[in-house]
């Protein structure tokens, strides 16, 4: 294996999270509402407590809005800022994911692993989305990895290993909360009981370990809960934490095998190889293979329990899921080679079809018919399948050549799809609220009717409003001396009977202002 891939395979990483990075507008609604938390951060310069549209936000921990907010110093209040520090978190994990494999399972199974995380629909998406979750991740990943390498031979005396371990833990804990400390202390306690017995799981715990721990994640726990008190201690650990694993949040629901399909998409293309690695770990036993697959089904069977269910809850297991993917792609047993290149290609090649489809049927809709992005995602996704079924069906292994195409494939998607998705779900309500932002001067409100869009908070700098009824909507407007009011273009009809003007709507969002002869003297 020519030891010089990894700067190419790194090389892709960046090129597919950084390149045009900051075109498509802020996507709601959880990049808009972390993207416009961090900006009334930077703007009030409470570095404590985050709030979205002026009131405490107590969804997640305060890590990711530092990160960003650091971002936003170093490139500017911006669609770049906002989703630097996702990018530049999953391209170390990508290199650490390399490093980790190669030291335990050579350099083919490293540089197999980092290939599949880079070239990945998980790792372009959240690579490149102002959310916390890669973030999350990569915490996570150092953590567990650190607390591999202290039972690894060689390094187990090494107590810096372990200090690692307990210092990536608490910046999980700060980035997402419990599922910080759920996940790095249940798979080293589940991983050191099904290798040395119950006896091992000390090995798990250090005095030392623990004061660094509260060193480096009590202070914000604790000026939050003297700040706040018990409002943050019930929105913060009971709602967003035990009712979210009790209850449907948000309506994110889904049914039992819903992590299923959400890994066999996340993972596209590689996905195929999951089987085979998985197959090695459990025959041969490999102390790294093991950790991974416990790593992989805890995480899994978690979330899949959980009663609130969201794609990107996932993510902790890409990192062990990548690790046998690697394992899976250098492995030399002929049934498992020849039923993963068969799968792999029959995947792709669905894909590619499913493109001409939906691009057919749908694009015209929205206004981008000529659109040249899809036929070359689909041409590269037919390629690669096509590719894979003449591996399945020979003995030689073209994993490069394939990954050229699916460069091909999520460049499209990168230059054509992602832009496209921005203008159909984002475009109007951008123009909007920089029509807002114009208009109103600062303390002059934007009135949302039945909407929850916080980008309009982020691009029009104002606070908004919201009004769910005519009633609502007829107070505002007399309480308001000049307002501009947001709502979608089916439910326009109360704001006109409520004395709004209509400035402007298209299919989907409809904008209106307060008449100029109702506006009262300033």
């Amino acid at each position: 294996m020519n030891r010089s891939l990894l700067p190419i395979i790194i090389a892709a990483a960046m090129f597919l999270s950084l390149f045009r990075l900051g075109t498509p507008k802020l996507f709601d609604v959880d990049e808009a509402v972390f993207s416009e938390a961090t900006r009334e951060m930077v703007v009030s310069n409470d570095w404590i407590t985050p709030t979205y549209n002026g009131v405490n936000r107590y969804d997640k921990p305060i890590l990711f809005y530092w990160l960003m907010a650091a971002s936003y110093r170093v490139f500017g209040i911006n669609e770049f800022g906002a989703r630097f520090p996702s990018a530049l978190a999953a391209i170390l994990m990508i290199y650490f994911i390399f490093l980790l494999t190669k030291r335990f399972s050579g350099w083919e199974a490293a540089h197999y692993a980092a290939l599949s995380g880079a070239l990945s629909v998980y790792y372009l998406v959240y690579s490149r989305a102002a959310v916390t979750d890669m973030t999350l991740t990569l915490t996570i990943s150092l953590s567990l990895f650190s607390f591999y390498m202290t039972t690894a031979e060689g390094t187990a005396r090494s107590p810096v290993y372990l200090y690692g371990f307990y210092l990536f833990s608490a910046l999980a804990f700060l980035t997402k909360g419990l599922i910080g400390i759920i996940f790095p202390f249940g798979i080293a306690i589940v991983y050191s009981a099904v290798t040395g017995g119950l006896r091992s799981i000390r090995r798990v715990f250090s005095l030392k370990g623990i004061l660094l721990f509260t060193a480096v994640a009590a202070p914000w726990y604790l000026a939050e809960v003297i700040i706040n008190g018990r409002e943050f201690i019930e929105q913060f650990f009971v709602k967003h934490h035990f009712r979210r694993f009790t209850d449907v949040i948000s309506g994110h629901k889904g049914p039992i095998y819903y992590y299923l399909i959400v890994i066999v998409v996340g993972l596209f293309p590689w996905i195929s190889f999951l089987p085979a690695g998985i197959s090695s770990a459990l025959k041969k036993k490999d102390p790294l293979h093991l950790f991974a697959l416990i790593w992989l089904v805890l995480v899994f069977l978690f979330f899949s329990l959980s009663t609130t269910k969201l794609p990107n809850y996932m993510l902790p297991a890409l990192p062990p899921a990548l690790v046998l993917i690697g394992v899976g792609m250098s492995e030399r047993n002929e049934k498992w080679r020849r039923y993963s290149f068969a799968s792999m290609g029959m995947l792709s090649l669905a894909i590619a079809i499913a493109l001409i489809f939906v691009s057919r049927k749908y694009l015209p809709k929205i206004g981008v018919a000529d659109a040249g992005w899809p036929l070359v995602a689909a041409s590269a996704a037919f390629l690669g399948g096509a590719l894979c079924l003449y591996c399945a069906f020979s003995r030689r292994n073209l994993y490069y050549p394939i990954a050229v195409f699916m460069i091909f494939f999520f460049s499209a998607l990168v230059m054509g799809g992602l832009p496209a998705a921005s203008d159909y779900l984002q475009g109007t309500l951008y123009k909007y609220s920089v029509y807002a932002k114009e208009r109103l001067r600062q303390d002059e409100k934007i009135i949302v009717f039945g909407i929850n869009n916080p980008s309009i908070a982020f691009y029009s700098e104002r606070r908004l409003i919201g009004a769910n009824t005519k009633e609502e909507l007829t107070s505002l407007a007399g309480k308001y001396v000049h307002a501009v009011a947001i709502s979608r273009t089916k439910d326009a009809g109360p704001l006109l009977d409520s004395g709004y003007t209509l400035v402007t709507s298209d299919s989907r969002y409809a904008l209106f202002e307060t008449k100029q002869d109702r506006l009262k003297e300033q």
